[in-house]
C-alpha cells in the first residue's frame, strides 16, 4: 500500500468513527503534532493517547467529516501532504474548519503526524 493509500484509508477511518481502523493505520509509536485553542502544537505520544483523544470526542455523534480539498500531495516515498475541510455538528453548534495535515508513513502506518488548523479557537469551542 503506498503512503497516500494509508492517509486515505485513515481519513475514511475517521469518518467512520472506526476507531478499530484508525488503531491498524496509526504506529503504536505515532508521534502527533495537534493545533490547540492558541495555534500552537501540541506533542502527543503513542497511538493509544492520540486515540483516546478522538474517542472522547465522539465523532459519529458529532457528525464530522473531513473531506479532501485537493489531491494530496506526494511530498516524499514517506511524507504525504493533504489539506482538509473539517466539519461537525453537535446540538445547535457548528463546525467548519480547515487543515493541513503532513503525515510521514513508514510500513503502512502513520508514525508521525503535523496538524496545522485554520482556526484553532473555534476547534477549541466546539470540542470542548
Amino acid at each position: 500500500m503506498h503512503a497516500v493509500d494509508v492517509v486515505t484509508d485513515l481519513l475514511a477511518a475517521f469518518n467512520a468513527g472506526d476507531l478499530e481502523r484508525m488503531r491498524e493505520l496509526l504506529d503504536p509509536d505515532l508521534v502527533a503534532w495537534v493545533t490547540n485553542a492558541e495555534g500552537e502544537a501540541d506533542r502527543v505520544v503513542g497511538r493509544d493517547e492520540y486515540l483516546a483523544g478522538i474517542a472522547a470526542m465522539d465523532l459519529p455523534a458529532a457528525r464530522y467529516r473531513v473531506t479532501l480539498t485537493q489531491s494530496p500531495v506526494t511530498v516524499d516515498e514517506h511524507l504525504v501532504l493533504v489539506m482538509v475541510e473539517v466539519q461537525a455538528e453537535r446540538n445547535s453548534r457548528r463546525l467548519q474548519n480547515f487543515a493541513a495535515f503532513l503525515l510521514r508513513v513508514e510500513a503502512e502506518r502513520v508514525t508521525e503526524w503535523r496538524m496545522v488548523d485554520a482556526k484553532p479557537a473555534e476547534s477549541d469551542e466546539f470540542w470542548s
